[in-house]
């Protein structure tokens, strides 16, 4: 059976490389790397799914400039090899999206490199979503060379969890992926991360306590982190830091009333709490829903890096 070279590409936005100090292609193990893909992927390699895609997903990826890149070999007849490259990079994506969330949505585009020159796209992941709904801290996030370090850091750890026999982390990554990728509704995005967040402190398969919850937070994460540390326009739109341990009974009140039918009470409603970056201003609620997303991230990063030191 011939041996075909193929690749697989996963675009994300990162931020300008001319100003990021991260040479490229930058390895992540043996077989993904991120590289650059400006100009590999043009409108005409997808003219057969033209009429069925909306162009929006066809410019994803014809104006990608970084993306993850698995490199790997098969036969003419696509199966396995190319399921299993789609599945590794989701998981590289979903990794990044721990280390540092953003507006990209998951896609992979497979192409062959043809012995005439040129590339042949024969498969495409097109975006499950048309738009996200996140946090307003975050819809300003871009990857830079940092992240990148990070992502190289935890990856190894996020690529064995199968393995690794901690079902409360895989569970706690699954709540806090489909928050993002599969949730428009801010009630049930807030609750999905708090199920994350419980299913990660619980470490076991019977629910703990509310206060233990809480007090395993405060001792991973911190009672006087500020949940925006990492938000890029915070000295425009967030002077005042919001600690971990000022959310928390807040955050698993209003997680009560949304599951047994209430909503946010009215005071809280009532009390901006800081500008927003679309105008306006944002209530307690909102800040709520930014704490959960941040949370379980910091938390997430927290235990994966813990099974890389037990190593």
């Amino acid at each position: 059976m011939d041996v075909v070279e193929k690749f697989s590409v996963t675009p994300f936005p990162f931020g300008d490389l001319n100003r990021t100090k991260l040479d490229l292609p930058f390895a992540l193990d043996g077989d993904i790397r991120i590289d650059s893909v400006e100009g590999l992927l043009k409108a005409e390699h997808f003219s057969v799914w033209k009429d069925f895609i909306a162009s929006d997903s066809i410019d994803l990826f014809e104006h990608a400039k970084v993306g993850l890149v698995h490199e790997f070999q098969s036969g003419h007849i696509t199966g396995k090899d190319e399921e299993d490259s789609k599945d590794l990079l989701q998981k590289a994506f979903l990794c990044l999206r721990v280390v540092k969330p953003t507006r990209a949505r998951f896609s992979v585009a497979q192409y062959r490199r043809m012995k005439a020159g040129g590339i042949d796209v024969f498969s495409v992941v097109w975006p499950a979503i048309t738009r996200m709904n996140l946090p307003e801290s975050e819809v300003l996030n871009h990857i830079d060379s940092r992240d990148i370090q990070e992502l190289k850091l935890l990856w190894p750890s996020f690529r064995r969890l199968r393995e690794t026999g901690l079902p409360h982390l895989r569970r706690a990554t699954r709540y806090y992926e489909t928050g993002y990728d599969a949730l428009w509704d801010v009630d049930l995005q807030f609750t999905t991360w708090l199920m994350g967040i419980e299913a990660l402190y619980s470490e076991g398969d019977e629910p703990c306590t509310v206060n233990t919850i809480k007090s395993r937070i405060v001792e991973s994460v911190g009672p006087n982190t500020d949940i925006y540390s990492q938000f890029e326009a915070r000295n425009l739109y967030a002077p005042d830091p919001v600690f971990v341990k000022d959310v928390l009974d807040d955050m698993f009140e209003l997680r009560d009333r949304f599951i047994h039918g209430a909503w946010t009470p009215k005071s809280w409603i009532d009390k901006p709490k800081r500008k927003a970056i679309s105008g306006g201003l944002l209530t307690w609620p909102d800040v709520l829903r930014e704490a959960a997303s941040f949370i379980l991230r910091a938390g997430i990063k927290k235990q994966l890096l813990s099974t890389i030191n037990s190593v």
